[in-house]
């Protein structure tokens, strides 16, 4: 495995680590197994040391089967988690903190992190708390997840005494929006990027034109498409993935993409391969749910109402947009329904607040999925 240092701390990271966040957004319903237990444990073998988990994931319970994997190992693995944005609060910080250590059966974190900003709760009031647990020894470093570079910004503007280490964000070759600015700023200021979901479970390309292109790559080398993925998206600086897997031989194949390198022109094939193309869509020709019994705001009124209590909910991810807030595009494929021309794929609080921000007359920001 191979590792990589940041900024001015003590931490390297192996390139590819991994992820618990199993249910993308169904994670908090999430049942962990003895099969969970056992990719961890062949994943620590292997090198993959930094392992990152959250309070939501399970209800609690990826972290306690976290604790339980690294009880007699503790000292060699860099444990990452994550408080949820309902928690964002200043106490509410602490009593998160406290909480995942119990769990996780530790003393110490590596990494605490915010899972979400929260537009009600300040970011300084957010920090003061990290700090705290910075100071007390509850947590060895801080990092964000999952905000734009200008909250990101703002984050290290309310640290006095302490900096951002890692941004976890999603990063793969269907989603490659933080390329623009927030990947940039985060190699200048020597901070990880984390990228979660980078093989999107398992739809990494898109369209079978792409997928043969990887293929024949990845045939080059000898390695399947997904190391390829992995090895693209490690190679830039600053970069560590944490797929996420339940299966060992997943497990193992994702840990022999850190044994290779490609080629430039290979890898500069695969970035003008997969160059993204943001289409701007009508909202009313978007389909929000397929399945009509699927707990999903399926009008303004019922988003504005927020009754499955998203947070932050669609209003406030609105008025964030009208602030100048730019939210990542959301993804839709080709309907076939004849009333819609495309079915939402993810991003719905996104949607909804798109829509209460411009009132249905602007045309929102996506990526379709062609398979």
């Amino acid at each position: 495995m191979k590792y990589k240092a940041f900024g001015t701390s003590k931490l390297a990271l192996p390139v590819i680590g991994q992820g618990m966040g199993i249910g993308g957004f169904y994670a908090k319903q999430a049942k962990y197994t003895e099969q969970h237990r056992a990719t961890l444990t062949r994943g620590l073998e292997l090198g993959m040391n930094f392992i990152d988990t959250a309070e939501i994931y399970g209800e609690g319970q990826a972290e306690v089967l976290l604790g339980e994997v690294i009880s007699t190992q503790r000292d060699r693995v860099i444990v990452s988690t994550k408080f949820s944005p309902e928690h964002n609060g200043y106490d509410d910080v602490l009593r998160s903190a406290e909480q995942s250590l119990t769990r996780l059966k530790t003393d110490y974190l590596d990494i605490y992190q915010m899972h979400w900003p929260n537009p009600k709760i300040p970011l300084e009031n957010t920090m003061r708390a990290l700090e705290r647990l910075v100071q007390e020894g509850k947590v060895r470093y801080i990092g964000a997840s999952n905000c734009s570079l200008r909250q990101l910004k703002a984050i290290r503007s309310y640290l006095s005494g302490h900096d951002i280490i890692a941004a976890q964000v999603e990063y793969n070759l269907f989603d490659r929006s933080i390329e623009e600015e927030f990947l940039p700023y985060c190699q200048s200021e020597g901070i990880a990027t984390v990228a979660y979901s980078p093989l999107i479970q398992g739809k990494i390309t898109n369209g079978s034109q792409k997928r043969k292109a990887l293929e024949a790559i990845a045939n080059k080398y000898q390695k399947t498409s997904a190391q390829v993925v992995l090895q693209w998206l490690v190679s830039r600086p600053g970069v560590v993935a944490i797929p996420n897997t339940g299966n060992l031989v997943h497990l193992e194949a994702n840990a022999k993409a850190a044994d290779f390198d490609l080629h430039s022109e290979d890898a500069q094939a695969i970035d003008q391969l997969f160059q993204q193309r943001c289409h701007f869509v009508p909202t009313d020709q978007i389909r929000i749910a397929a399945d009509p019994s699927a707990n999903v705001y399926r009008s303004a009124e019922e988003a504005i109402e927020n009754r499955f209590g998203q947070s932050p909910s669609p209003l406030e991810l609105a008025q964030e947009i009208r602030d100048g807030e730019v939210l990542k595009p959301i993804r839709i494929v080709s309907s076939p329904d004849s009333a819609y021309v495309y079915d939402l794929a993810e991003g719905r609080s996104r949607y909804w607040a798109w829509v209460l921000a411009h009132e249905g007359q602007q045309p929102i920001p996506a990526y379709l999925r062609e398979d």
